[in-house]
């Protein structure tokens, strides 16, 4: 299986994505409608970067986020 990370900064943004081979990733922003899908162009590509990223954390899932307040 292939493996994208997106690295979010202090406020939750993104900061960073990699993925482990080469693939185009859009970001859709509803909320500006003239402007809202954005290409992302400074894809890290490589597993070494993939495993940076994760670094040996513990891997959880979507259902065990941390609550946003």
């Amino acid at each position: 299986m292939k493996r994208i990370t997106f690295t979010m900064d202090e406020r939750g943004l993104v900061h960073r994505i990699c993925a482990d081979e080469d693939v185009e990733v859009y970001i859709v922003c509803p909320g500006i409608p003239r402007d809202r899908v954005y290409r992302w162009s400074s894809l890290q590509v490589g597993p070494e970067h993939v495993d940076e990223e994760i670094d040996g954390w513990p891997v959880g899932d979507r259902d065990h986020l941390p609550a946003r307040h």
